[in-house]
């Protein structure tokens, strides 16, 4: 599987090698937004436009799926349910709107995602396109010349691991941005001998000419993590702290304006209203700002990016291919063409001959018509067993019952 992501993330590494060379400086953060806008942009072209295009046909047909809703309300026993689920698939089949049809989308865009985050927490590896072996022997000079902080080598160099490995250099991300760094600084001062020694000599993909992110914005640097409140250097990074709040606003605005661009339907959105759903909406946010304090602050810029770029989309889309908006009007006609369809459907369908036994309808509401047939013929089966007696016998033979005291039956002297 890790294969798999590699081979998708290239050309999302040539991708954000060319916005690092259109942003000014090289600024990394700059970068980001050009990145994000362009997957923004292939990923509404491939899928979103599909997707809207599939909320537009569950949209239109509303006033008929609410009248189906209505027809079973008040009524929750499986076979009401399976009932009502029977024809709202029918008429979800017969105006060709499919519910599986927008997971699809979602499925594919998963690995993409995936091969994404990784360009943006290993640029040596997914930018630049460094082996593993190349970036450990890399890491591990840096580490012996004491140029890596303990935060880049925590819980990677220990007791029994005391070198970076081709297994464990995917854990150091925050290690590939502090080389990043120190290359840049050499260059700035003009170190050509330790930028021989320490970076080119390693591989020949690592040259003077080479495009490198500086990640320096608003005197603050965001390959640094956001500190936690009891760290050493929280009074010098505390700024950072701006990124995973960013983070938890932008989620959270973000969600309940998708909600207002998109179709929800009425299901759906009562779900959604529990308290279950709200919890998932607000927690969400929140596992990720947490995460984000274990990552390179740019990372969580990337993520505060992409909620912004992804409600664009849906406010673009909704001003193209709006939403069709339905009044009490539109729902009592779509209750009474549901009614109009029973009707005809049963005047169409073939007469059942009464057997006797007497059959209750699953719904309640279709007792008394079913029904009232059944004890109109009754009557009339009562008088022909009567017929059929025997006309030889006297009805004076018959014996005297109590309840029979005082009628037209006597017996016989």
């Amino acid at each position: 599987m890790g294969k798999i992501f590699e081979i998708i993330a290239m050309p999302f590494g040539w991708l954000m090698k060319a916005c690092l060379w259109l942003s000014p400086g090289n600024n990394y953060l700059i970068a980001l937004i050009f990145f994000t806008l362009i997957i923004q942009i292939l990923l509404c072209l491939i899928f979103g436009i599909k997707q809207h295009k599939n909320m537009l046909k569950q949209a239109s047909i509303a006033p008929m799926a609410a009248a189906i809703r209505k027809k079973y309300a008040g009524r929750d026993d499986q076979q009401t349910r399976q009932k009502m689920q029977e024809e709202t698939m029918a008429l979800y089949q017969e105006h060709g709107y499919s519910p599986l049809s927008g997971c699809f989308p979602m499925l594919i865009q998963l690995p993409i995602i995936m091969a994404l985050y990784n360009v943006i927490v290993a640029p040596l590896q997914h930018m630049y396109w460094l082996t593993k072996e190349e970036i450990a022997t890399l890491l591990n000079k840096f580490h012996d010349a004491d140029l890596l902080s303990d935060a880049a080598t925590k819980n990677i160099i220990t007791e029994k691991v005391t070198e970076f490995t081709e297994k464990n250099v995917g854990n150091a991300r925050a290690a590939q941005y502090e080389v990043i760094n120190q290359i840049n600084a050499w260059r700035e001062s003009g170190a050509s001998e330790k930028l021989e020694e320490f970076a080119y000599g390693i591989s020949d993909k690592l040259t003077a000419d080479t495009v490198l992110p500086q990640f320096k914005a608003f005197g603050l640097d965001f390959s640094l993590n956001p500190p936690y409140p009891n760290a050493e250097n929280f009074k010098e990074l505390w700024p950072l702290l701006i990124v995973p709040v960013l983070i938890v606003v932008t989620m959270i605005v973000s969600h309940m304006l998708s909600k207002k661009f998109t179709y929800q339907d009425p299901t759906m959105q009562q779900q959604q209203n529990g308290c279950s759903m709200k919890v998932m909406m607000y927690s969400m946010p929140l596992m990720s700002a947490w995460i984000s304090f274990s990552l390179p602050a740019a990372v969580g810029v990337y993520w505060i990016y992409r909620s912004i770029a992804s409600t664009l989309q849906q406010f673009i889309l909704s001003l193209i291919m709006p939403m069709p908006k339905f009044t009490e009007e539109d729902y009592k006609k779509a209750e009474k063409e549901l009614a109009g369809t029973k009707r005809k459907n049963k005047q169409t369908a073939p007469a059942v001959p009464y057997t006797g036994e007497k059959k209750r309808s699953l719904h309640h509401i279709d007792d008394e018509e079913y029904n009232a047939p059944a004890k109109a013929e009754a009557l009339p089966k009562k008088e022909e067993e009567d017929e059929k007696m025997d006309p030889s016998v006297d009805p004076a033979d018959a014996p005297v019952m109590k309840e029979d005291k005082g009628s037209h039956y006597k017996k016989k002297k």
